[in-house]
């Protein structure tokens, strides 16, 4: 007789522990989980506090550079120049976590292919916004081929800035900067539009920033046949 009640109350208190210990462990879980998202919500919160917003999203890169929006750049620029970078320098503004880096540079124009043809120097500024590093102020790459070179580095995606070596000949499109008698390049610090900034080498015109399409590297793989092209846009003199 005790035996059947034992085992009778046994089969009732048996299902009552399982639920309780079902429940125990889901409240819990409940109560680790709530306890991990609020740190996960706090950490990502945390990262982002200071993110600038060009890093929010990591854009992908413009498709090749073809005739139609080379002639674009041709249209829009204010003064198309060949030359000789003369002397380059870079400064920056730290404010932390970011730094705001500026290139200035000094060319020696060899030839005007639209804009005035009286000058004599052209002075160009670019600047880029980056995360703040210790070595941000140094020089990047050192002596390079016989002349310094400066170019902004950053951590992350960041708007495209031109690349410049003492000595080296380019071609450069150009916009005036507001205010002032320098001038800054097509694109620069624009994710979304294409560098004004080619470097002349003994294969041609290159570009540090784009790929060109198949008809318009056939035009870049010669300068003087580049440079016919720009002027058959602009009206120039050959």
């Amino acid at each position: 007789m005790n035996g059947s009640r034992q085992s009778h109350v046994d089969r009732r208190i048996r299902p009552l522990e399982i639920r309780h210990l079902v429940f125990g462990s889901v409240k819990r879980f409940q109560h680790i989980s709530h306890g991990a998202s609020l740190w996960v919500v706090f950490i990502v919160a945390f990262l982002c506090a200071g993110l600038p917003v060009e890093g929010e999203a990591v854009r992908p890169p413009l498709p090749p550079l073809n005739s139609e929006n080379f002639n674009r750049m041709i249209r829009d620029a204010e003064v198309i120049a060949i030359g000789t970078v003369a002397s380059l320098s870079s400064s920056k503004i730290v404010q932390p976590p970011l730094e705001t880096v500026t290139i200035h540079v000094t060319m020696k124009p060899e030839r005007i292919l639209k804009g005035s043809g009286a000058m004599e120097s052209l002075e160009i500024e670019e600047s880029c916004r980056q995360f703040s590093r210790e070595d941000a102020g140094r020089t990047p790459g050192g002596d390079q081929a016989g002349g310094k070179s400066v170019t902004a580095h950053t951590a992350g995606p960041a708007p495209q800035v031109g690349r410049y070596r003492e000595g080296a000949r380019m071609l450069l499109f150009l916009k005036a900067i507001q205010g002032s008698a320098k001038f800054h390049p097509l694109g620069s610090g624009d994710h979304d539009a294409y560098l004004g900034v080619f470097q002349i080498t003994s294969d041609g015109i290159r570009s540090d920033s784009h790929r060109f399409d198949e008809v318009l590297a056939r035009k870049t793989r010669s300068e003087q046949g580049l440079i016919d092209f720009i002027l058959s846009v602009t009206g120039g003199k050959k």
